[in-house]
């Protein structure tokens, strides 16, 4: 993770719980697979899809590494909206160390902060 030390408020564990989606968790390891190596591991469950990444072109490969990155960060950003909505519609709420974590710093919801923030969206002048 990013980080050793703790985050001190709510707002910073906030922050740095959407900073980490962003830049840590938006890349994944089979799009690293795809563009780097070629090919998955014989004995790994997703070598099956070996004949096909060995078909493929070096562009091919670059364009099934995107897509497959997209599809990561559309994965967590449908998290973060049913989170968002179950903020809003059910009175779910994140705490740290027990105090309430403000969320939804864009206005959009937990996703519109993680999108803002891929984007390079500043987080909105507060403490912390």
């Amino acid at each position: 993770m990013s980080e050793n030390r703790s985050p001190a408020h709510p707002l910073a564990a906030y922050k740095e719980l959407i900073d980490q989606l962003a830049s840590e968790t938006s890349h994944g390891v089979t799009e690293r697979i795809v563009l780097e190596k070629g090919a998955f591991l014989e004995r790994s469950d997703d070598a099956v899809y070996n004949t096909l990444l060995k078909s493929l072109t070096i562009e091919e490969k670059g364009m099934l590494a995107r897509l497959i990155h997209n599809e990561r960060i559309s994965a967590i950003h449908d998290v973060l909206a049913l989170l968002t909505w179950w903020i809003n519609a059910r009175g779910l709420g994140f705490t740290f160390r027990g105090d309430a974590m403000p969320v939804n710093l864009s206005g959009m919801g937990l996703h519109g902060d993680y999108v803002g923030r891929l984007d390079g969206w500043n987080w909105p002048d507060q403490t912390a």
